[in-house]
C-alpha cells in the first residue's frame, strides 16, 4: 500500500481551496478536493515499509512551516499516468521551492530509503511542491481573485495514499 508524508493546511484554507476546486472542475470532474480528499502539499509519496517513516514524521521537531503560493497551473496528464490512469487535465496551486521545504523533502527521502521503500512521483531535482485541486475533463478558469496568494501555514502529517493522489484518511487541522 502506498503512503506519503504531506503538509496539511488548516480547515479554513482547505475550505477555500475546495471551493476553488469546485469552480475549476467544471461539469465533468475526475477528482477534486473535498471531504475525502483533503488539501495537501506532498513532501514525498512511497511504496514499501511505512512504520519507521510514520514514526519519524510523528516526532519531527519542525512539524509546522509555511509554503508560498506561486499561482494556479493547468496541465494535460496523458493516459497511463500512475495517479490518474485515464488521463485528464490537472489543476493545482503551485508552491515556491524554498530551502526549508527542499530540506524537508530531502530528509523524508532519506527516511524512505532507510526504510527500504521506493519513492513515487517527482522527487529530488524534479520535486514540484503543489496542492492538487483536482483532475477534470473540462476545466473552467476561475476569477483569479479566488486563487490564494502569499504564504499558507501547513502541518506535517503521514497518511495512506488513496485514489488520484489523495489522502482520504487525513483531515485538515483545526
Amino acid at each position: 500500500m502506498p503512503h506519503g508524508v504531506v503538509l496539511l493546511p488548516d480547515r479554513a484554507t482547505h475550505a477555500r481551496l475546495a471551493a476553488l476546486a469546485a469552480t475549476v472542475a467544471g461539469p465533468d470532474p475526475i477528482s477534486r478536493l473535498g471531504e475525502k480528499a483533503p488539501a495537501h502539499v506532498s513532501v514525498a509519496h512511497f511504496e514499501g515499509p511505512a512504520d519507521s517513516v510514520r514514526e519519524r514524521a510523528a516526532r519531527h521537531p519542525h512539524r509546522s512551516l509555511a509554503v508560498k503560493v506561486i499561482g494556479l497551473l493547468y496541465t494535460v496528464v496523458p493516459e497511463g499516468d500512475y495517479y490518474v490512469p485515464e488521463g485528464g487535465c490537472y489543476f493545482g496551486v503551485e508552491m515556491v521551492r524554498r530551502p526549508d521545504l527542499d530540506a524537508l523533502h530531502t530528509e523524508v527521502l532519506g527516511w524512505i530509503e532507510e526504510a527500504g521503500a521506493t519513492p513515487l512521483g517527482a522527487v529530488g531535482t524534479d520535486f514540484r511542491p503543489h496542492i492538487t485541486l483536482g483532475m477534470t475533463r473540462s476545466p473552467s478558469l476561475p476569477a483569479l481573485t479566488e486563487v490564494p496568494l502569499g504564504e499558507i501555514p501547513v502541518t506535517l502529517a503521514f497518511g495512506e495514499l488513496g485514489p488520484y493522489g489523495t489522502f482520504p484518511g487525513l483531515s485538515p487541522p483545526a
